[in-house]
């Protein structure tokens, strides 16, 4: 019998072909009518009926090549007519920019101008027993993120109304800035007040608005509106995603190598922490440690009248504050690190408020008001100690006498953290501050039960953990889920995360499973079916909750439900096969006790022979 022919699959018809309703072999770069015909072959939005690039890769490609084309014409004028080579025209020297683009990987999106890696602005993975394969075509009509399907347009700051616009900020300053202290406080009350308010100082004309201003009162704006959001959260992500755009459009202008620089990516990654399909988190703390490094702020200076206190705080809390975001990231992750605690020398900073920081000097009575971010930075201290030794092969530290030690160390220390801002929350007496400790208190059970499942689940060091430690990281699990969850609910304003939730949830969540599937025996002495069953829609519950806020993470209670099934199903029938042994056993002993009389305690048992019956190589 002859083959059918083989049919070739239609691909979406050039502008072209469609319009003249004809045939289009849909070839690229050029279908063969356009090259026939000798113009360009363009592709067609079905929405507004212009004209778009067949392909955005290409279209992009070409852009970004005459873009550097002209960059590089440029500097060749620039060094014509200037040949001073010193470090501040680096940036300028053709000779630098051809070494640059000798040594720096063209896939990275990296160039001698642009720090900042295109690359980085793009969406973060989620988390997945399975590889997704397969891609998103460009062109594809049925795809929301498509080049045929335009995305939302910006939001300008002028668009926010001047008392909301002073809301969200307060609520920047009183929730995010005590974790994240990577401004003086002073600066972000002037950048306020020229945005908002017309004026730097009453009195003086409006100054002009520079795009440093731009990008991170939008960000700001942004950060606060998704962190506090506990309602309509579709609409509160729209907005605050148009003023993402708005603040990413200054992006060319705000990434500098220099403190300045730095801290506009941290911003940024602030903001990508409560949407992670805006940036790849892991790229970009990668860059941050790296600017860290080459600014030597992992370092600390020496005292010296040169460097005053305001900037020696200042370095140090962005440092910090970069260091702990790329923990959190990589911790989450389970990969390397790019600055272990032994090469870091930098001291924290002060924990008074800014007002009482200046550049002469901190005054000791000043408030305190940053406590929060350093407990964050002891518990990520504990967790960059932890994920290098089991993940990474990196050595036991030459003062344990062996691995179980230093596990017993960790898993102390960690419990230590937690009894401290448990006590020190109970201690504090200012109203103020009440709410950052509720938070803090619900954080610290939280990091806690997380850094348990990490040191006690499986791991490249210890593939097979003893039903002790693995039963240590299954109570953890869930605590971890419940936490999550309670901060997920949080009253307005609270701070509500997604990828921490998301990512340390789903690990949870896989050694939950392995410990159900390796030692149901034991999980079955310790906890009723109901509990279990319970502990196992935690974290449905907390994944379904996060997806309400980030709808990607619906993919996660798909993969979680996927493989608890099988586990779930096992876990049940172990339980029904050892009630009817159960129930075959008391048969046994009711046939055997009947003939001989239970009051004859001595000769029960020697009747029942108990060695025998509960041979302790046997199975119970």
């Amino acid at each position: 019998m002859a083959s059918q022919p083989r049919v070739r699959r239609r691909a979406l018809a050039c502008a072209r072909c469609r319009v003249r309703k004809v045939h289009c072999d849909a070839r690229s770069p050029s279908c063969t009518r356009c090259l026939d015909a000798g113009v360009h072959c363009v592709g067609m939005d079905s929405a507004t009926k212009q004209a778009v690039p067949r392909s955005i890769a290409q279209y992009l490609e070409t852009q970004i090549a005459e873009m550097e084309r002209e960059t590089s014409r440029q500097s060749l004028q620039g060094y014509g007519q200037h040949h001073d080579t010193s470090a501040e025209d680096s940036f300028t020297n053709p000779a630098v920019n051809k070494l640059m683009e000798d040594l720096t990987p063209s896939f990275l999106g990296l160039s001698a101008t642009v720090p900042l890696a295109r690359c980085v602005v793009a969406g973060t993975r989620l988390p997945s027993a399975r590889k997704v394969f397969g891609a998103v075509n460009d062109i594809d009509e049925h795809h929301p993120r498509s080049i045929m399907n335009p995305q939302p347009t910006t939001t300008p700051l002028s668009s926010i109304p001047v008392h909301v616009a002073d809301f969200l900020f307060d609520n920047y300053v009183t929730r995010v800035v005590p974790q994240h202290p990577i401004f003086y406080l002073p600066d972000l009350i002037r950048m306020q007040n020229t945005v908002f308010h017309g004026t730097e100082f009453a009195g003086q004309p409006k100054p002009s608005i520079n795009p440093y201003e731009v990008f991170t009162l939008s960000l700001i704006m942004a950060i606060s509106l998704s962190t506090a959001a506990r309602t309509k959260q579709a609409r509160a992500n729209s907005i605050a995603s148009g003023l993402f755009k708005n603040a990413m459009e200054q992006v060319p202008n705000v990434a500098s190598n220099d403190l300045q620089g730095l801290q506009a990516l941290l911003l940024l990654m602030q903001y990508a922490f409560l949407n992670p399909s805006v940036a790849n988190l892991w790229l970009l703390t990668g860059f941050t440690s790296q600017a860290c490094i080459d600014l030597g702020l992992h370092q600390e200076l020496p005292y010296h009248r040169s460097v005053s206190t305001l900037e020696r705080d200042m370095r140090r809390r962005i440092f910090w504050c970069a260091w702990e975001m790329e923990i959190a990231v990589c911790g989450a992750l389970l990969r390397p690190i790019t600055i272990l605690q032994k090469y870091i020398t930098t001291s924290f900073p002060s924990q008074v408020e800014d007002s009482a920081i200046s550049t002469h000097g901190i005054d000791p009575n000043g408030k305190t008001t940053k406590f929060t971010s350093q407990y964050i930075w002891r518990f990520r201290q504990v967790e960059s100690d932890i994920v290098p030794v089991l993940f990474h092969n990196e050595a036991v530290p030459s003062e344990f006498e062996s691995l179980d030690s230093w596990m017993s160390y960790q898993e102390h220390k960690i419990l230590d953290w937690k009894a401290e801002v448990h006590d020190a929350a109970a201690q504090g007496t200012d109203t103020g501050t009440r709410s950052q400790w509720n938070e803090m208190t619900l954080y610290a059970g939280i990091a806690t039960a997380y850094i348990l499942v990490t040191l006690f689940r499986p791991c490249p060091r210890i593939k097979e953990p003893s039903a002790e430690n693995l039963i240590k990281a299954f109570a953890a699990a869930v605590e971890v889920a419940t936490g999550y969850w309670q901060q997920a609910n949080l009253d307005f304003g609270n701070s509500k995360y997604v990828f921490h939730p998301c990512h340390h949830t789903f690990s949870s969540a896989v050694v939950f499973l392995q410990a159900l599937q390796r030692f149901k025996g034991e999980i079955a002495a310790l906890y009723t079916l109901e509990q279990v069953e319970s502990y196992m829609s935690a974290f449905s519950r907390l994944f379904a909750t996060v997806a309400e806020r980030w709808p990607a993470a619906s993919r996660c209670l798909e993969e979680y439900e996927r493989l608890l099934a099988p586990v779930k199903k096992d876990f049940v029938d172990f339980l029904v096969q050892k009630a009817r042994r159960l129930s075959e056993q008391a048969s046994t002993i009711d046939e055997l006790v009947g003939p001989i009389g239970i009051d004859d305690a001595t000769s029960l048992e020697d009747a029942l022979n108990f060695g025998t019956l509960f041979n302790a190589s046997g199975t119970a």
